[in-house]
């Protein structure tokens, strides 16, 4: 990009987050990040407070709550900001606990999913960047851009194996959102896109060992440039589409079923 960026990512304590946010830094740009704690609930490891950069933290911001509104009102780092050019929504979760390990999948079967798994995952994947985007809302300007990190098993095309159904069915209700945004804001000036990173080598659901290993897993500095590049290039023709990065070339495309 010619100048710097300001940046907003939601869930930057680890994973995805935690590396958009180091390569956002890395090329000069500002980021925001909201984040519950600065220390990962995998690890806890706090990684995040010692990056490098033009970095400020937001901490106490529970997307999967409604006092997140709250939090960000009081918060002089985003009343000191002007504007956001680019909206990360980030923040998200399999089952919307902190559990680990394989043994996680189970309760997300046809016959053991419950209504509290399915309203927990809601709260967090789906109505959490519509929390963020309503509080952040009057920081978007014409030529700002929003991003929703999605997935391929939000899919319905894709879906060949049924089961993970509430982090399948949160995740196809934000794409949803994200496609009704992409048509709000348009007139705005203000571009929406959906991206599916990929199975991505981070401690997120069963962990990275696991999805390296078991799950044939990409690597998450890879794959988040792809993402920024994909952010980079998006123009408001593009609003509304859902994208993917190609786990071959690691170039921003359009998905198609069958990833």
């Amino acid at each position: 990009m010619s100048s710097p960026l300001t940046v907003c990512v939601t869930g930057a304590s680890s994973g995805i987050g935690l590396e958009l946010t180091k390569q956002f830094l890395a090329r000069g740009d500002k980021v925001l990040v909201l984040v519950r704690t600065a220390m990962s609930s995998a690890t806890k490891v706090d990684v995040l407070s010692s990056l490098s950069g033009d970095l400020s933290i937001v901490t106490g911001a529970d997307v999967a709550s409604d006092s997140l509104k709250g939090v960000l009102a009081a918060s002089t780092a985003i009343s000191n900001l002007e504007s956001i050019d680019l909206l990360i929504h980030n923040a998200g979760s399999y089952n919307a606990t902190r559990s680990m390990g394989m043994e996680m999948f189970s309760d997300q079967t046809l016959s053991n999913i419950s209504t509290d798994r399915m309203l927990a995952a809601f709260q967090v994947n789906t109505l959490g960047p519509l929390r963020v985007q309503q509080a952040l809302q009057d920081k978007l300007k014409p030529g700002s851009k929003v991003c929703v990190i999605s997935t391929g098993m939000s899919s319905i095309a894709d879906n060949g194996s049924g089961g993970h159904t509430a982090y399948r069915v949160s995740k196809a209700a934000v794409n949803m959102l994200a496609k009704g945004m992409s048509c709000e804001l348009k007139e705005k000036g203000i571009s929406v896109i959906c991206f599916n990173p990929g199975m991505v080598q981070t401690e997120f659901g069963p962990g990275a060992t696991a999805l390296k290993n078991g799950m044939g897993a990409k690597p998450v500095d890879k794959t988040c440039a792809c993402i920024i590049k994909g952010c980079d290039k998006m123009t408001i023709e593009d609003s509304g589409q859902f994208w993917t990065v190609n786990k071959e070339t690691y170039e921003p495309e359009i998905f198609t079923a069958g990833w």
